[in-house]
């Protein structure tokens, strides 16, 4: 069982048409793996952000689930090119709080969320 996340190229042959126990996670959501392949069954696979073939069979596998990830949260995937970079404002901020001293707003802290798309 194998780890081919963030790739969509020389991923493993199917055995008899199954694809069993690895983890295709994706960077970026909807991103296609197996592309022009039919009669597969992914069985026991981590499938996050995948779209598989239209005709693939899904048995057991963590599917369908698509998330959008924060650069802020995960800056080693960002580096490799795996995700966008955030901006520090990005659409990933999950809460802003403004630190005020003597009614001047002195600093601005922002927690982030990975958040799901569909």
């Amino acid at each position: 069982m194998g780890n081919y996340s963030f790739k969509t190229t020389n991923l493993p042959e199917p055995v008899n048409g199954v694809v069993e126990g690895h983890n295709f996670t994706q960077g970026t959501p909807h991103t296609a793996i197996y592309a022009g392949q039919t009669g597969l069954t992914f069985r026991s696979c981590n499938l996050l952000n995948c779209d598989m073939p239209a005709d693939a069979v899904i048995v057991d596998c963590l599917y369908p689930a698509y998330t959008s990830f924060c650069s802020h949260l995960h800056p080693r995937w960002a580096e490799k090119g795996y995700i966008a970079t955030c901006v520090e404002s990005c659409s990933h901020v999950a809460h802003v709080d403004t630190v005020t001293i003597d009614g001047v707003a002195v600093d601005t802290n922002r927690s982030y969320a990975d958040t799901g798309v569909a």
